[in-house]
């Protein structure tokens, strides 16, 4: 089931280059916003996981009309907190984030937009991650985001949710999972 998902959103990705290559339409973007990182562990001696608000900055480009391709860059902190070992952990995450969304204007109206987006999204912890001994974070991972924005002339607002599919740390069996709040400025 993982696979045909990811292989859904991979072909979404791709559907939505080709069909934009030739559209004339760019729009370029920045945003700022606040995440909720509330990893998944699929190993049992994690207790207590709860998340805790990070935050995030990020520049987009928005290709196409009505159906779009949207890139990005951006940067977050995600943070954590958990018992595992007998004590508690605290680790932060800074990431670089790729995503790489297709996107649907489900309303036009004048200087009023509101779409939807899915797609992929790639990330790099620029930062080692070591909660314990036992942990070893890795440095990428694979995520699929899906999310829901409003434009207001050049003003953006974005919801998102952001669903890992690759396993961040072996011996905890983490999995990324993060909905985050962006507002921007359009170009």
């Amino acid at each position: 089931m993982k696979t045909t998902f990811k292989a859904a959103l991979l072909g979404l990705t791709l559907m939505g280059l080709t069909g934009t290559t030739q559209a004339q339409d760019i729009t370029y973007g920045l945003q700022v916003g606040s995440n909720y990182h509330m990893s998944s562990f699929g190993n049992k001696s994690v207790k207590d996981n709860n998340g805790k608000v990070g935050v995030s900055v990020a520049g987009f480009a928005r290709i196409g009309d009505r159906v779009f391709f949207q890139p990005g860059i951006g940067a977050s902190l995600l943070r954590k907190e958990y018992n595992f070992e007998n004590g508690q952990k605290t680790p932060k995450f800074y990431q670089i984030n790729l995503p790489l969304q297709v996107g649907y204007k489900f309303l036009e109206n004048g200087d009023f937009n509101l779409r939807g987006l899915l797609g992929p999204q790639l990330n790099y912890d620029v930062k080692t991650v070591k909660s314990s001994v036992n942990t070893d974070y890795k440095k990428f991972s694979f995520d699929g985001r899906v999310g829901i924005g409003v434009d207001i002339s050049h003003l953006t607002l974005d919801a998102y949710y952001s669903h890992g599919f690759t396993s961040v740390d072996k011996t905890l069996d983490a999995k990324n999972k993060t909905i985050g709040i962006m507002v921007g400025y359009k170009f």
